[in-house]
């Protein structure tokens, strides 16, 4: 629990970006639901033994990732991967997740946890940034609905396969990162590590055209889509690339941050962000425009690995501004 306080402690710094201050929070929100579950006399001796041990692991590495020295795209890739990784933790203290799905997720965390703690911060380790939550935050109808509902919305077939693919794809993790291992088998690893995940962003597309175009009108799919690309590792090229988007009065200071966008119309997003004086600001932008902006910084063949099932909203809500407005954007409908 120290380990944890004084993260949070750190992020309160005026410094930290809103998406890295947020990362940190639910990391401990996740790992409050562990310790919850290590206090209950229903969850098993055995599972309250690997859930005392993976929680300080987690705080280790989320305390690791969490380096005030480290360069902030590095930092907020870490994170946003210890935030997707302590997600798995909810479903893996439901009663109702099977003993080999949880079995594998222990483990998945496990060894991504390992790695942060000890430094692998490299492309290898960040290309689970947007698979982790693959079994839970993935399937969800909206950001809001909770990890169990959504593991129950995901049809088995495809919730198991995915988690397999992230699966192994961390055993070929602890292969590259072994010191022992030869430089052969490291690079046979990172090969693989490549060919595996463009496999699991194929299994992603899959499973949501099974599941069938969202419902939402366009105002909420827009919102889910914005807000997930604002909190994934393409949030860093936001401030450029959508400056000429913003209000007036935010570009003396210039954005430091995209945090969330809110539904607000059919035509307008109530947009969050954070200004590079620190100071917390939201406006109303035309959906249009910020959507094709959008489009360009994630284009289709990189939609789905860089936000998920979150994917299918970006594409429902390209439907929508081409179907009724006349708007292409981009590539996502191809």
């Amino acid at each position: 629990m120290d380990e944890l306080t004084t993260t949070l402690e750190a992020v309160k710094d005026p410094e930290t970006s809103l998406r890295d201050r947020q990362g940190v929070i639910e990391s401990v929100e996740h790992l409050t639901v562990a310790l919850t579950a290590t206090g209950d006399d229903s969850t098993s001796p055995q599972l309250r033994k690997q859930l005392t041990a993976l929680v300080k692991q987690v705080s280790s590495a989320l305390k690791v990732g969490y380096d005030a020295q480290a360069p902030s795209r590095t930092r907020s890739s870490v994170l946003l991967v210890m935030q997707r990784t302590t997600s798995a933790l909810d479903m893996i203290c439901d009663s109702r997740t099977p003993a080999e799905l949880r079995g594998k997720l222990l483990t998945i965390t496990e060894g991504l946890s390992s790695a942060v703690t000890g430094g692998h911060q490299t492309a290898s380790l960040r290309g689970f940034e947007e698979h982790m939550g693959v079994a839970q935050e993935d399937a969800a109808a909206t950001p809001e609905t909770s990890p169990a509902s959504a593991a129950a919305a995901m049809p088995p077939k495809h919730r198991d396969a995915l988690v397999q693919l992230v699966y192994e794809q961390n055993e070929k993790l602890q292969v590259f990162n072994n010191p022992e291992s030869s430089s052969k088998d490291r690079a046979e690893a990172e090969k693989d590590m490549r060919d595996r995940s463009a496999r699991i962003s194929d299994k992603q597309e899959e499973a949501a055209a099974a599941q069938g175009r969202p419902e939402d009108p366009l105002g909420k799919a827009a919102e889910t889509c914005t807000t997930a690309i604002f909190r994934s590792s393409a949030g860093d090229e936001l401030p450029e690339e959508l400056k000429e988007l913003v209000p007036g009065s935010w570009r003396p200071d210039g954005v430091k941050d995209f945090w969330k966008s809110k539904e607000k119309s059919n035509l307008l997003l109530d947009v969050l962000a954070e200004l590079q004086n620190n100071k917390n600001v939201r406006a109303p932008i035309k959906i249009a425009p910020l959507i094709t902006e959008l489009a360009k910084v994630v284009p289709r063949e990189d939609l789905w690995s860089t936000i998920g099932e979150r994917a299918s909203y970006c594409q429902s809500t390209a439907a929508y501004l081409d179907e009724d407005y006349g708007v292409a954007v981009g590539t996502w409908l191809e």
